[in-house]
């Protein structure tokens, strides 16, 4: 992975909180009413494609696992609101042949604020000999 590309942002893309798109998460997770606290989830795989596709960071797609996830919550997302998503490069690092992918995604509401924030973490395992 290209470690000069920490802190690129990506084009941001609107992302409806969409009724249907909102039931079938809800099914999923077993949710009866409300909006899951990984529902975030769907507006990052808008983006991820681009970022791992991204050949200046080339990354190795085939290799790569999810290492880790987390949400802050500013405000709870409301159906049918549409909010902007914005995702940068947060570190790239290597350690043991493997490299560490931080990826840092917002989304924004009408008014400008965060909305919610994930941090998702993927590893690039390193090749076999």
């Amino acid at each position: 992975m290209n470690a000069n590309l920490v802190g690129k942002t990506y084009p941001e893309v609107p992302f409806l909180v969409a009724p249907d798109r909102l039931a079938a998460f809800r099914r999923v997770f077993g949710h009866a009413s409300g909006i899951p606290p990984t529902f975030m989830t769907a507006a990052e795989f808008l983006v991820f494609p681009e970022i791992m596709g991204d050949p200046e960071l080339d990354l190795d797609i085939r290799r790569v696992l999810h290492g880790s996830q987390a949400y802050v919550h500013h405000r709870s997302l409301i159906e049918g609101e549409t909010l902007t998503v914005r995702s940068r490069l947060a570190s790239i690092r290597s350690k043991g042949g493997n490299g560490f992918l931080t990826i840092e995604t917002d989304l924004i509401d009408a008014g400008g604020d965060v909305a919610c924030s994930a941090r998702s973490m993927m590893i690039e395992r390193a090749e076999s000999s």
